[in-house]
């Protein structure tokens, strides 16, 4: 299995009030009862203030921004994480579909021409990488915030993927930005006055280019990172053209039927994107997926039907239910032959078997929410409609056997 661990950093992003009281924690039963089922995790300072509790712009400005407001910079926090040689930020509607080797050598500069074989970017935005030396960061950016595509405007980091190799003087750095607030309004022209005027431009997503193009020291080896294929890292099956829709739409199979049609417009300036076609790329050719334009598993999502993407998005949405079955299944396996004597128990009295699933009732829990009556082969039986009320939720585990279970 898979152990998430999270590091606190040495100091909050912003500067905390005297009288802020560090042990006060609304969420702590949450925190338990993730840490009860085997994460490790520790309690981190605030990253920003919520509007009203300190008279800071800044962060009153973050509060509504992007997706998520002000904890958008709670991502930040990876960069902390300096007892590991690498650390990857992965929103949580994302997905693994297979390894990262390549990526994770290529940043730690291991093995001949391991740079070459990832799968870069070639846009213009794109940074040259200097193949010769370690990665510092990896990402893609979010076309589809760019307001006013032309080759030179402004894009943002997506927010959804970053690999760094982490570093305190790179998050020390982050904090003097945000301390010096220099985000300029009317016009929006953001960080620095070079960086904004897209999607979630006061947060993360903004700030990060910020930092990589305008703030970090040319001259340091760690000056380096890379822009990924966001079709490979980060798919979201997402149109390379804009759409006569007033938001983002993938390109209709009718588009009469449909009420909008692609435009001739690339989002990334450019005349010609069909090499940045997500929506029609296959999830054996990714690595990770990000459930943005294909909407989530747990709202038992139809994929986008009547598009192109539609086969992309239900073989990604398909992936995720096949992988909560392997979960399942894995946490329904028994100890080996049934053995709970003092040999297979840990100084704790629990079986060193995994298995979570051991109650009677909560085995028929777990099987009644794989009879679904929405398209089986689809949605594994997790799904009775389409919308959040027709998902089955995970049912929650049991924890490990205690020796005295026969």
């Amino acid at each position: 299995g898979y152990t998430v661990l999270h590091r606190p950093p040495l100091v909050p992003l912003f500067e905390l009030p005297d009288d802020h009281d560090k042990n006060s924690n609304p969420n702590q039963s949450y925190y338990n009862e993730l840490k009860s089922l085997g994460y490790v995790g520790m309690h981190r300072p605030p990253s920003s203030l919520r509007a009203g509790e300190n008279p800071d712009k800044l962060r009153k400005f973050m509060h509504n921004d992007g997706c998520c407001g002000y904890t958008e910079m709670l991502k930040l926090h990876v960069y902390g994480m300096v007892e590991h040689e690498l650390a990857v930020h992965l929103d949580f509607d994302s997905l693994l579909l297979r390894p990262m080797d390549d990526l994770f050598d290529a940043m730690l500069g291991k093995g001949e021409n391991e740079n070459n074989k990832l799968p870069l970017a070639k846009l213009p935005r794109t940074k040259e990488v200097d193949r010769t030396k370690p990665i510092d960061a990896a990402f893609t950016r979010d076309y589809n915030s760019v307001n006013s595509p032309r080759p030179d405007a402004p894009v943002g980091y997506q927010g959804g993927f970053l690999a760094v190799r982490p570093d305190m003087h790179v998050l020390e750095r982050y904090r003097e930005v945000l301390r010096t607030g220099n985000f300029l309004l009317g016009p929006r022209d953001g960080w620095g006055g070079k960086v904004g005027g897209f999607y979630g431009d006061v947060t993360f997503q903004g700030i990060l280019p910020y930092y990589y193009e305008q703030v970090a020291p040319k001259e340091e080896v760690a000056h380096n990172e890379a822009e990924l294929d966001r079709c490979i890292f980060n798919q979201m099956a997402d149109n390379p053209r804009k759409s006569t829709y007033k938001f983002p739409r993938a390109t209709p199979l009718d588009a009469k039927k449909m009420g909008f049609r692609d435009t001739n417009i690339c989002r990334d300036g450019r005349k010609d994107c069909s090499d940045t076609d997500c929506q029609r790329i296959h999830p054996k050719d990714s690595f990770t997926t990000h459930f943005t334009f294909c909407k989530k598993p747990w709202d038992c999502s139809d994929g986008n039907p009547g598009t192109v993407a539609s086969p992309t998005c239900l073989s990604l949405l398909k992936e995720w239910y096949g992988i909560r079955r392997e979960l399942e299944d894995w946490w329904l396996l028994p100890p080996p032959n049934n053995d709970l004597s003092a040999a297979s128990m840990n100084d704790d009295g629990l079986s060193n078997q995994h298995s979570f699933y051991w109650l009677e009732n909560t085995i028929d829990r777990v099987k009644q929410s794989r009879r679904g009556s929405l398209d089986n082969a689809q949605y594994f039986g997790y799904c009775n409609k389409i919308e959040t009320e027709g998902y089955h939720r995970l049912v929650e585990p049991d924890g490990q056997r205690p020796s005295s279970t026969k």
